[in-house]
């Protein structure tokens, strides 16, 4: 089969932590999580604010911001960077070949191919594309390494396979 475009990806924690913190973005359950925590600080703010503890209740808005722009998004990075650390794979090289209907993967793990039609999800943040095969198993594609054809092409295969 005729290789359609090369790239190359270095798997680190960093990259893994930020791969985990857009898949938990996805998750139906992290986000009733979220919901949940921020209907108990809600009303936490309401008692404050109805028996006039009006500082009080100012802590608790910082603090609910605190929880869910800095505590949430650290623990959930830093989780996945400490199991990202027992695998081993800091600083692995990891070579993708894309073709028409599949990709492939190669690194000191072995090679693995799949298809297209196997991708469940293709997440995309500015700096990389997170090519999933379930919810929690995926792989980094860093655009900084793509070609601009093919950043154009997996933008086409998410939207050919409503990814």
């Amino acid at each position: 089969m005729r290789i359609i475009y090369k790239t190359n990806t270095t798997y680190s924690a960093a990259e893994f932590g930020k791969m985990n913190l857009e898949i938990q973005k996805h998750d139906s359950k992290f986000k009733k999580a979220q919901y949940i925590i921020a209907a108990i600080i809600a009303v936490i703010i309401a008692i404050c604010l109805y028996n006039a503890w009006y500082i009080a209740a100012g802590i608790m808005v910082v603090a609910g911001i605190a929880t869910f722009l800095y505590l949430i998004p650290y623990n959930v990075r830093r989780a996945a960077e400490k199991e990202f650390a027992k695998s081993r794979l800091e600083g692995t090289p990891s070579n993708m070949t894309f073709y028409l209907d599949h990709y492939e993967e190669v690194n000191k793990m072995g090679r693995a191919a799949y298809k297209y039609v196997q991708l469940r999800h293709i997440y995309e943040t500015p700096t990389n594309f997170y090519l999933m095969l379930n919810d929690k198993q995926g792989a980094i594609v860093e655009k900084a390494n793509c070609k601009p054809e093919l950043i154009k092409f997996i933008g086409k295969i998410k939207a050919q396979y409503k990814l």
